[in-house]
């Protein structure tokens, strides 16, 4: 029986995502993982739409995401970071959810990282110019390993000053977690939390933990389990692993 690499299984995978999406069964698929988010003023439909349009979502795959955990199906946010009109629709309705959220007490700015989120952080604060200032504070963000830096410029964040921490998607909440701890860290205040995917089945923890503690807004919850090495089914299964860093554009 012949072995098939990794290299073969991503042309594959290209290959048939894009006939799935070229396809009529597209929305069945993405419907089955949509969930809609709590504080989102975007339907189950709008959300659908913005997967469909950015091909961002890979099913019936392998893949080792930024944590080490396996998933059989994979967002990659990149996807829609192209399309400008989605990440305004998008920015357009985090600003929404502040302007809701924290009209009685003002915010000073948003902590994101220098990956893709910063789009939807200066698209939010592009929104609110007229009724509310935000600064963007931004950390490092490393492209090879997906890790997000604590550094940021001196007196970015000053004693007392609310911000929201801000990441594109979220699985276990550590990434948006170490964020806001950039925040606290520097004598700022955590006013809330921001994500447009939280992605997992609802099997971490810490991300209950951090919706219940603060105001926390995500677009959409997706469904999408995932699981440790050695309780990976798909590793099982023998099926080729693929890393999130070589998730193809489609």
């Amino acid at each position: 029986m012949s072995v098939i690499t990794a290299e073969q299984a991503l042309v594959e995978l290209s290959q048939r995502h894009r006939e799935l999406y070229d396809g009529l069964t597209i929305d069945a698929r993405l419907e089955t993982i949509i969930r809609d988010g709590s504080h989102s003023g975007l339907t189950g439909r709008d959300v659908l739409r913005i997967l469909r349009t950015s091909r961002a979502v890979f099913f019936d795959t392998h893949v080792e995401v930024v944590s080490g955990h396996h998933t059989a199906t994979y967002l990659r946010f990149e996807s829609i970071a192209r399309f400008p009109e989605l990440i305004r629709l998008l920015a357009q309705d985090m600003a929404e959810w502040i302007r809701r959220t924290f009209h009685h007490g003002p915010l000073t700015g948003i902590v994101a990282t220098t990956s893709a989120a910063v789009l939807l952080a200066e698209g939010i604060a592009d929104r609110l110019h007229d009724t509310m200032r935000l600064r963007v504070t931004l950390t490092p963000y490393s492209c090879e390993t997906g890790r997000i830096g604590t550094d940021i410029k001196t007196g970015a964040i000053k004693p007392g000053e609310r911000f929201l921490a801000l990441n594109d998607v979220t699985t276990r909440g550590n990434c948006v977690s170490k964020l806001g701890k950039v925040i606290t860290d520097h004598g700022g205040l955590l006013a809330g939390m921001m994500v447009f995917a939280r992605r997992d089945s609802g099997q971490f923890p810490l991300l209950d933990e951090l919706i219940t503690q603060h105001p926390f807004y995500y677009t959409t919850d997706l469904d999408m389990p995932q699981w440790e090495p050695a309780q990976c089914p798909l590793c099982r299964m023998h099926k080729p692993l693929l890393s999130w860093k070589d998730m193809p554009e489609l």
